[in-house]
């Protein structure tokens, strides 16, 4: 909460707005007070104070010199001006010393509410801005490794960005890879006892690795790595400027990476006492064929290395592109798992008609029945997945001929399996929107029942949101959704509704009944009660019982 100075030469205006404004409503937690000022500069200097509101007219020192002092020395405080006088001169000055704002006096509570309150958000917002930057920035910094490790991971898998996005992606992670550029995959598998290893340690053993490849191939070659799903070392190499100053003496890249991947065999023997195979892939461009290269890597390591200890095999130099009969969209980033989790479900849709565009556009469905397996157990697998995920069976959410398609898959062609899955889709998709329509109802149930116990105590936006367990602004958007009514307007109506009836149907007094609807201060009560029904509470009483 944010500390306030209010500052007037005269003490009832200064002890009037101290008692009789809600300041906690406005952000404010303490309240401050000065008569003159000199007395305001000494508080400032003994407290962290956020807003001073300040009148102009003063004996002494005047409200615009004692915020151009301010702005000198606590250019962070925020002022607000009050002044009895409507003079264009000293609106113009208040501008000048970036005062905040500038009220005339008498000035209301609604105005000075309005005002303070935004002043204490702007602040909130500026502070939080500052906070999220600096975290942001560490946390970059911190994660730099990761980060770097997860978009070549994805790069393999097949994610593509526009050129321009790709640019965008290697500066802020400091990489020097272009598209276009020429570059090459390395793959090294830890063996022997690299194997035994727990977690930990395995992942020490990854970094003395990399250590070793950077400090051997750093002055030919830029390297990027990562570890990809088989536990590989995946290495993304590009050469350097090559010159005859370069340590290898020679300008054939196929030929410095034959020659380090062996040094690299043997300083992982020599200095970590363990044994690694390596494959040197093909050449291809960065980043269309990345996922080409690790492709055709992978099975490679897996075909022609098998289970052999320390091997080394080099791969041609260009990687000749073959006709891969596997649904590759099934497996493609954003996988479809991921979607289903995020509830992004017209992106799920989207995800399924790519998967079967080539099967529909080949004409011989009849002939795609390989391809059709594959997809049908990939889709089926990833819709039990989340309807399971969900804490539901099938048979909640699915009919009772789709379930059989479960069990005993019916289809032929293309294109009734991929209106099978629209189908099931929809039913998730129509499955979630309601639960939400469900929860939402559940959460202004519990509002409502928490304001209507607590309304003589703390029924503060924040309180109700700690009680439900969400975020204020979130909470405060799915009450206004639900019901049309903001919240706050929803607790203050109910603050009066409760006070007339009180007042109707109990003999007990207008400070006894503020109370009891959670005004401490029976001036502010009087005020916002007159404000709601046009008449005072005694007013109300009166004509009530005529």
């Amino acid at each position: 909460m944010l500390q306030l100075l209010l500052v007037d030469d005269e003490r009832s205006v200064v002890e009037t707005l101290a008692e009789t404004i809600p300041w906690p409503q406005c952000g404010i937690g303490t309240v401050h007070e000065a008569l003159s000022g000199m007395k305001a500069l000494e508080i400032l200097e003994n407290n962290p104070i956020d807003i001073v509101i300040t009148d102009i007219r003063m004996p002494g020192m005047s409200g615009i010199e004692l915020i151009t002092a301010i702005h000198d020395r606590w250019p962070h405080v925020k002022s607000i001006l009050l002044s009895g006088y409507a003079d264009f001169e000293y609106a113009k000055q208040a501008i000048e010393q970036q005062s905040f704002d500038y009220l005339l006096k008498p000035v209301s509570d609604e105005d000075l509410i309005s005002s303070v309150t935004r002043v204490s958000n702007q602040i909130h917002e500026k502070w939080e801005e500052v906070a999220s930057f600096r975290k942001a920035q560490y946390a970059f910094n911190e994660h730099l490794p990761l980060l770097r490790s997860n978009t070549l991971n994805e790069l393999l898998r097949g994610k593509s960005y526009a050129e321009a996005d790709l640019a965008d992606k290697m500066k802020l992670l400091n990489l020097p890879f272009s598209a276009g550029d020429q570059f090459c995959l390395l793959l090294i598998r830890m063996e022997a006892r690299f194997t035994e290893l727990p977690g930990q340690d395995w992942a020490l053993m990854e970094y003395a690795i990399c250590n070793i490849v950077g400090e051997l191939m750093a002055n030919d070659f830029e390297i990027w790595h990562t570890r990809d799903a088989h536990d590989y070392i995946v290495l993304a190499v590009k050469p350097r400027q090559l010159n005859k100053s370069s340590s290898s003496g020679k300008d054939d890249p196929k030929a410095l990476l034959e020659r380090y991947a062996a040094q690299i065999q043997t300083n992982v023997h020599n200095y970590l006492k363990g044994e690694v195979s390596i494959l040197v892939g093909g050449w291809g461009k960065f980043p269309v064929q990345s996922k080409e290269l690790y492709e055709h890597a992978v099975t490679s390591m897996r075909r022609r290395m098998g289970h052999g200890q320390g091997l080394f095999l080099t791969l041609p130099e260009q990687v000749e592109t073959g006709s891969i009969n596997t649904v590759w969209p099934l497996y493609e980033p954003p996988t479809l798992l991921s979607l289903l989790d995020a509830g992004r479900f017209e992106d799920v849709e989207k995800k399924i008609r790519q998967i079967f565009q080539r099967m529909l556009q080949a004409g011989n469905e009849h002939g795609l029945s390989e391809q059709l397996i594959e997809a049908y157990h990939v889709l089926a697998g990833a819709f039990a997945y989340i309807i399971h995920k969900n804490g539901k069976q099938l048979s909640d959410i699915l009919s009772a001929d789709d379930i059989k398609y479960f069990r005993s898959p019916a289809y032929s062609t293309a294109a009734q399996l991929l209106d099978w899955s629209i189908r099931i889709l929809n039913f998730i998709r129509d499955d979630a929107a309601q639960e939400q329509i469900d929860n939402h109802s559940a959460i202004v149930r519990m509002v409502r029942s928490f304001v209507d116990l607590n309304l003589a105590k703390d029924v503060s936006l924040p309180a109700i949101a700690d009680h439900v367990h969400l975020h204020p602004v979130y909470l405060s958007k799915v009450y206004k959704v639900e019901t049309g009514e903001a919240l706050t307007e929803y607790v203050y109506r109910l603050r009066m509704e409760k006070a007339a009836f009180l007042l109707r149907t109990t003999p007990a007094k207008v400070l006894e009944i503020a109370e009891a609807v959670g005004y401490n201060n029976t001036a502010y009560f009087i005020r916002v009660f007159k404000r709601y029904y046009e008449v005072t509470p005694q007013e109300y009483r009166d004509s009530s019982q005529a």
